[in-house]
């Protein structure tokens, strides 16, 4: 009878939502790729996949290009520049353009290429060498690089990691690039902390090509993923601006520290946001702000926020699921921020993410030991400020994702904002709806599910100028017939659409435009 009824759910749900545009256009089935790494928009209709070979020996890089969800080539990128053997190090769009980012190390001496592709992902022009440095004698760990483009796409960082060896502090590279492929500012910095105390926990570049950098000062170092906030002794915020200047801010004061901070920027300012909790702090207890004037180069004092209380209240503080706690002693654990949106009147929309790992080591009877990771990626937090620094509003979106060893494959979530809303899916549990896909409002919502019965794409619509959210199941799984891996998914503004990725025997892609 169970089963009659639930079969009888999913096919009115699905009828009712059928009716409901827009949906996500599926494309057809595609060979299943494991190890696909990056989906990267070119148009409306054109994409590429940045993926592995699944070969178990020396398995090879390739990019696929992909029209209407189809996978039209796939070719092999050669890790080789002229006649060197070279490591690919990524694969990215910057300006609309394809590009592989490569590394060669000749002993000490390390040089950095970039190939840009054509459609057909074949070469065009010579490869750029945007770095060339020395690491410490016998460094024989991997390269270490990453890239960042600005929010209009016509800047590009390249920065790099020159590691510490005898010395306390390590130096970091960087390249700026503009649309034209022309070095607009480059040299080295260095963070002056212990390397084995601090992180850099953000990096943006501005569209007029001022670059920041956020970094964690932790009293000792740390190497787990879950980050003990009370080991954080401060929060500095690097600006490196386009005359070449380099100056650094502490972002904490009255006994109060950051952590978890994100940085976006606009045309003029560059907003700087995040959690706060004060000297014993376990987990956070409310939001900082921050501007930093691009014309006047000038930081504002952070402003600190308290969580609303009828926020914490919704938590259960004695919870005995070790692998869900979210409040202790009134103070909200491990937020990593999504999104940002900063609007013209100078407010900002902010959404974050609960993010952890809990690992548990066990020994059977036979003395063999074993180590299990359970990914938790939980509620959801959306909050306004105001361009002078308060809380418009704040809500609470609930979400239980939980999996073991598979790096919270499909978990998390995906998000957009458009016409004044912002819109984010995520893979749920169709216990938490009714028969027609309304949100039940469970306190404690059932954890998403990888069984076909269970599973369900969810959506949630927040008002950017009230804070009302709205929650309905989006599509069950007899509508895609696969799970959507969010985290693969991606969003292209320029084209004002989203390219979902799902698969279970067959990998397929969906576009769903923006509302």
């Amino acid at each position: 009878m169970r089963f009659i009824q639930l079969t009888f759910f999913l096919l009115l749900s699905n009828f009712l939502f059928g009716q409901l545009p827009p949906q996500i256009d599926w494309g057809p089935d595609n060979l299943s790729r494991q190890n696909t790494l990056a989906i990267l928009p070119k148009d409306s209709s054109v994409f590429f996949t940045f993926h592995y070979g699944n070969a178990s020996l020396m398995p090879s890089a390739k990019v696929s290009r992909f029209e209407n969800g189809k996978e039209i080539l796939s070719k092999r990128i050669e890790p080789r520049i002229g006649e060197k053997m070279v490591t690919l190090e990524d694969v990215f769009m910057f300006s609309n353009r394809l590009f592989g980012l490569f590394s060669d190390k000749v002993g000490a001496s390390v040089t950095l290429y970039m190939q840009e592709y054509d459609d057909d992902v074949d070469p065009v022009f010579e490869p750029l060498i945007v770095a060339s440095y020395v690491i410490p004698k016998g460094w024989s760990r991997n390269v270490l690089v990453t890239t960042k483009v600005s929010p209009k796409s016509n800047f590009l960082v390249v920065d790099y990691l020159i590691p510490a060896k005898k010395e306390t502090y390590d130096r970091f590279g960087y390249n700026i690039l503009n649309e034209k492929m022309v070095s607009v500012r480059e040299g080295e910095y260095e963070i002056p902390y212990d390397s084995k105390l601090s992180a850099v926990e953000a990096r943006h570049v501005t569209d007029d090509g001022d670059y920041f950098l956020g970094v964690s000062v932790f009293s000792k170092a740390y190497y787990s993923i879950w980050k003990d906030f009370g080991l954080v002794d401060k929060s500095v915020l690097i600006h490196m601006s386009a005359q070449d200047s380099m100056r650094m801010y502490e972002l904490d004061i009255e006994q109060r520290k950051v952590y978890n901070f994100s940085i976006d920027s606009n045309d003029s300012t560059a907003v700087i946001t995040g959690t706060w909790g004060d000297e014993d702090s376990k987990g956070a207890k409310g939001i900082f702000y921050s501007t930093f004037s691009l014309v006047l180069n000038k930081i504002e004092l952070p402003k600190f926020l308290e969580f609303p209380k009828e926020i914490l209240e919704q938590e259960n503080p004695q919870s005995d699921d070790i692998y869900s706690y979210q409040n202790i002693n009134g103070e909200l654990l491990n937020y990593a921020f999504r999104d940002i949106l900063l609007l013209p009147d100078g407010s900002i929309n902010v959404l974050a993410e609960q993010y952890y790992i809990y690992e548990v080591n066990s020994t059977d009877s036979r003395g063999m030991s074993q180590v299990t990771n359970y990914y938790n990626y939980n509620d959801c937090i959306v909050y306004s400020i105001s361009n002078v620094g308060e809380l418009n509003w704040f809500r609470k979106i609930p979400k239980k994702q939980e999996s073991v060893n598979d790096f919270g494959q499909y978990s998390s979530l995906i998000s957009y904002f458009s016409n004044g809303n912002l819109v984010l899916f995520f893979n749920d549990n169709i216990q938490n709806y009714d028969p027609i896909g309304t949100y039940l409002g469970t306190r404690i919502p059932f954890s998403n599910s990888l069984r076909y019965k269970e599973y369900c794409l969810a959506k949630a619509t927040v008002n950017l100028e009230s804070g009302e959210t709205n929650r309905a199941m989006f599509s069950s799984y007899d509508a895609i017939e696969a799970f959507v891996c969010l985290k693969l998914s991606c969003v292209n503004y320029k084209s004002h659409q989203v390219i979902f990725a799902a698969s279970n025997k067959r990998d397929k892609y969906g576009f769903l435009a923006f509302e």
